[in-house]
């Protein structure tokens, strides 16, 4: 939007100086245009912002608790107005299933018919989005930080302003990230016993390349199998970083810590990838340190399928897990934390994970099932508060195997007929992490073709984007599969997964596996996100419920 004229004809200190003031001037022209929409359907923006709340999370309902959690203004007497709503008939209520003192809450026909009303009227908002410059966009998010905490109506504003429009939203906020993955050196650093200054340079390319591509984060394997890229109390330096367990780099050096300083120098979020439960990558013939947790701890493992793995039904295994991520939450400048889909190991016909005895000595009355989710969701919520409490503005992300359940198992699951699924057999109960708001965002990894017959991209998209619980949900892309069939040779594929992607609703990114499949430019894939789709830099999208 253009200053009024006698605002352009001032003497500005500087470009920000100037942005603000335009923002400024912006700020009260949509102020009207926004008090004049919703004074049309008799409501208050705290009455909009709770609807706009409600829609998200349907057809699942939502505490009065769990709307104010997501609500910006944290100081808003959630209950009254949800009281005003139902009086409206654009809510209704219902005791809670699982706590009589609370009440479900879900948004009416007549309610989505508002906000569908209101939907159209957002052209005005794009064109007044689209015509902000750099400068000014780049000033916005900076004041968004600043106020982020504030109950103001200046932040519920320039909040509508961002969110509102979905068109500039996809433009301005999107997640674009690559995995980069560490395991058997997979994608950095090229082979085991680089060379330091190699190994850095590989990795000044690596974020090079995924910059110029569009991308605004990188997501780095930092603790592959009970080892570490970086200098750790607890766990050894990883053989494929120097070619010996437990060997430090010489000359000697932090990978994570120049890892996160090459990143963010390039205005990119680091999240740092750790596997939980993956101990010897390939027994017998891994890198193994006489330090190594499995040779100081032998008791804590279980053997199966040729690697050997943590047991997660053992307590103290879990407090080993807890202390090794937080001394990186201490020591490191990570945007976020980062787990990947191996919790129980995938199943192995005709074999069963050894932990029977485990099981038996647990004391549990639970089903074994259950009781094996029982010791996953236990250190998921544990890595949650201790996240919250040591950096509160560090994200926690899972990325899923694509498929939760079949719909054969349970009504709740896709349309699948996915061989292994997260809750069934890797005991991953993902929907109940994303319900209780124990993560942050979720990155199923859909590493499939439109009409897969056992899982069909455009079936677990629409899944998944149903299934956030007002979390975020950014989708896995799997660009190293290009050319391994004729649905992958397809040059059109990428571009019509990220288009559906980003028309579906609960849906603000994408993550690709992995890093070392852009180098060679598969299906022209490469450049089609540098010159189209990653063209116009994005930011990374705004989580309200994160403290700055």
């Amino acid at each position: 939007m253009s200053l009024e004229k006698d605002i352009s004809q001032q003497n500005f200190r500087n470009e920000n100086h100037k942005a603000v003031v335009n923002i400024i001037y912006t700020y009260h022209w949509i102020t009207e245009k926004i008090r004049g929409q919703l004074d049309e359907e008799d409501l208050t923006m705290q009455q909009f912002n709770i609807l706009r709340i409600l829609r998200g999370s349907d057809p699942e309902p939502l505490s009065t608790l769990q709307i104010r959690d997501r609500m910006l203004d944290k100081m808003s007497d959630t209950s009254r107005i949800v009281d005003r709503l139902l009086a409206k008939g654009l809510a209704s209520k219902k005791p809670s299933k699982t706590d009589k003192r609370l009440v479900e809450v879900k948004i009416t026909a007549k309610g989505k018919a508002i906000l569908a009303k209101l939907d159209k009227k957002s052209k005005v908002m794009d064109d007044l989005v689209s015509e902000l410059n750099e400068t000014e966009m780049k000033t916005l998010s900076k004041l968004l930080d600043k106020l982020r905490n504030s109950a103001g109506m200046l932040l519920m504003m320039l909040m509508w302003l961002v969110s509102f429009s979905l068109t500039a939203q996809d433009k301005k906020y999107e997640f674009r990230a690559a995995w980069v993955a560490t395991v058997d050196n997979i994608d950095w650093p090229s082979k085991k016993g680089l060379p330091v200054d190699s190994q850095k340079a590989e990795f000044v390319r690596l974020a090079d390349m995924h910059k110029m591509n569009g991308m605004n984060a990188l997501i780095v394997q930092i603790r592959p199998a009970t080892d570490a890229f970086y200098p750790s109390p607890y766990e050894p330096w990883s053989e494929w970083l120097t070619g010996t367990q437990g060997q430090p780099p010489a000359p000697y050096y932090d990978p994570l810590q120049f890892m996160i300083e090459e990143t963010h120098k390039r205005g990119m979020e680091f999240h740092a990838w750790c596997n939980p439960y993956r101990a010897d990558y390939l027994i017998g013939k891994s890198s193994i340190s006489p330090s190594h947790i499995t040779r100081v701890r032998p008791e804590w493992f279980l053997d199966y399928g040729g690697k050997r793995y943590f047991d997660p039904g053992n307590k103290a295994v879990q407090e080993y897990t807890i202390q090794v991520i937080k001394d990186v939450l201490e020591r490191y400048d990570v945007d976020g934390l980062h787990f990947d889909d191996y919790f129980y190991p995938y199943r192995i016909a005709g074999k069963e994970f050894p932990d029977a005895i485990s099981y038996a000595t647990s004391g549990t009355t639970l089903a074994r099932d259950d009781w094996r989710r029982s010791n996953v969701d236990s250190i998921i919520v544990r890595l949650h508060r201790l996240i919250r409490a040591e950096k509160p503005g560090c994200k926690f992300g899972i990325s899923p195997f694509g498929v939760w359940r079949n719909s054969d198992k349970d009504p709740m699951g896709s349309n699948t007929k996915a061989g292994q699924t997260n809750y069934d057999d890797l005991y991953a109960n993902i929907l109940l992490w994303l319900k209780e708001g124990w993560i942050d965002y979720v990155a199923p990894q859909l590493y499939w073709e439109f009409g897969h017959r056992a899982a069909p991209y455009e079936v677990l998209l629409d899944w998944w984007s149903k299934n956030t619980y007002g979390r975020h949900c950014y989708i896995g892309l799997g660009i190293y599969r290009a050319g391994s069939n004729v649905a992958w040779r397809d040059t059109t594929l990428l571009a019509r997964q990220i288009d559906a992607l980003r028309n579906t609703p609960n849906i603000q990114g994408a993550i690709y596996f992995s890093s070392k499949s852009f180098i060679n430019n598969p299906n022209g894939w490469s450049e089609m996100l540098r010159t189209k789709y990653y063209a116009e830099p994005a930011e990374t999208p705004i989580m309200p419920w994160l403290s700055k």
